[in-house]
């Protein structure tokens, strides 16, 4: 940022913006987030199985799409999480490789319950820009750190009864303890398996614990391959347990942090080959640790764009 943009933004921002933020207070984040029009079935049911969502109980749940040159149509690449009028939530990788950083070849889709059919809930919004974040480096570098990004669509999305805005998770509040009950929601595989390319058709759902992040960080979890900017979402023993799967990518973990507002606490990044194994949890990347570059990349959208 050049010295005149930063004096600029200082003249804009009020005190209360120039210092931490606190709660969905800064930088006009909506109000009434993370109000969902039904709750989620209590039963802790099966996403790679296939445990169908209660259709737009999930109003923030994004199908991002983009399009297929030999099919001549647009397909169901990643998931994602409204969490402004502006801004979508979703993961890096989604953008990785050949023209998949063109914002052109993509779209935002919400309101939807059936992937493959057309809703009349269904809003369809172009993407202007995508902020991938700058430190993430895979696949020149094996690793998945910074796995997120935000997608500016063209227009504003306005909220209805079917879209609607999840909350980020509140500067200062409580933290999330293992063995925390959150949501996974996404169309990923339904099969699991080494060949697994079929996306369900219905939004799905699970309720997996927050794992312990120690135990994640052991040699026969994941390692090395995990940080403390993700989180470890699920069971040690995934025999007929449920995780995230392809097609989840994206997609949010949200959790209720003893108030009735969904936040989203996570990105689903990475899993098993297969999407289930013993030891392996669903990976997600942790919103918290990120707040600082969500709130300088909508300012840096402001300013220079």
């Amino acid at each position: 940022m050049n010295f005149l943009a930063l004096l600029l933004l200082l003249a804009v921002l009020s005190p209360a913006d120039a210092v931490a933020f606190t709660g969905h207070q800064t930088l006009d984040w909506p109000q009434d987030c993370g109000v969902a029009p039904f709750y989620p079935s209590s039963s802790a049911e099966r996403i790679i199985q296939g445990s169908e969502a209660r259709p737009h109980s999930w109003p923030w749940q994004v199908s991002m799409q983009a399009w297929v040159q030999g099919s001549q149509r647009f397909v169901h690449v990643c998931g994602g999480t409204l969490i402004h009028p502006s801004w979508v939530l979703t993961a890096a990788h989604c953008f990785s490789g050949g023209k998949m950083d063109n914002v052109a070849n993509w779209r935002i889709v919400l309101g939807k319950h059936w992937l493959n059919q057309t809703e009349a809930t269904q809003r369809v919004h172009r993407v202007k820009r995508i902020y991938r974040h700058e430190h993430f480096h895979y696949p020149h570098l094996d690793q998945l750190n910074n796995d997120i990004v935000l997608v500016r669509p063209v227009h504003d999305i306005p909220s209805s009864p079917y879209v609607h805005y999840a909350c980020l998770p509140t500067s200062g509040g409580p933290a999330l303890k293992p063995g925390q009950l959150c949501w996974v929601t996404g169309w990923g595989g339904t099969q699991g398996g080494e060949e697994n390319s079929t996306l369900s058709n219905v939004l799905n759902q699970a309720q997996l614990p927050i794992m312990d992040f120690t135990t994640c960080q052991q040699e026969k979890v994941w390692g090395d391959k995990v940080s403390p900017t993700m989180l470890c979402v699920g069971f040690r023993d995934l025999q007929g347990t449920p995780a995230a799967c392809q097609g989840d990518s994206g997609g949010p973990l949200l959790c209720q942090m003893g108030k009735n507002e969904w936040e989203v606490h996570g990105i689903a990044s990475f899993g098993p080959i297969g999407c289930r194994a013993e030891n392996k949890p669903s990976v997600f990347t942790r919103t918290a640790s990120y707040r600082s570059w969500i709130e300088a990349t909508r300012i840096r959208d402001f300013f220079f764009y």
